[in-house]
């Protein structure tokens, strides 16, 4: 997704196909469809892509440091990552909609509220989730093929 004070346009795409436009109003956004490259255009700017398809999901902590556990009630944030065949990560779109689950000892603790300020709790792989009793847990996300999973011990 490209938000620029300039509009925005696709300038060139290899293979033909690779991207798709979403034809959104006041942004060019972009759904990734084959690996290939592509330039866009924003006024004077020329922005190069290169699409790769992702060879791995992990789900890390959203905030620096290890978590070992987290009281039952508090609320972790966490993220999804992607990493290609190099092991390079890769840049999680804005929208990228991954498939979310948990443990029974964890609920979802998004802020719908964050919306109205232009935030967004699931943008780029992140999501919250509060652990609602003691015990050993785990969040996983999935892409298409791949998932990853992160274990958390909850402790009261």
């Amino acid at each position: 997704m490209f938000e620029r004070a300039t509009p925005c346009e696709l300038a060139r795409v290899e293979p033909e196909g690779a991207l798709h436009d979403l034809e959104w109003v006041d942004t060019l956004a972009l759904e990734a469809r084959s690996e290939g490259n592509a330039d866009v255009v924003c006024g004077n700017e020329s922005i190069s892509l290169q699409i790769v398809a992702p060879a791995r999901l992990e789900i890390t902590l959203a905030d620096s440091g290890e978590l070992t556990a987290t009281p039952v009630n508090d609320i972790i944030k966490v993220r999804a990552r992607l990493y290609d065949h190099a092991g390079r990560e890769l840049e999680v779109g804005k929208f990228t909609t991954f498939d979310w689950t948990a443990s029974d000892i964890f609920q979802v603790a998004n802020d719908r509220s964050s919306g109205e300020f232009g935030f967004c709790d699931t943008c780029f792989g992140m999501h919250r989730f509060r652990a609602t009793k003691p015990g050993s847990g785990w969040v996983s996300a999935r892409l298409g093929p791949l998932e990853g999973s992160l274990t958390v011990e909850a402790i009261t």
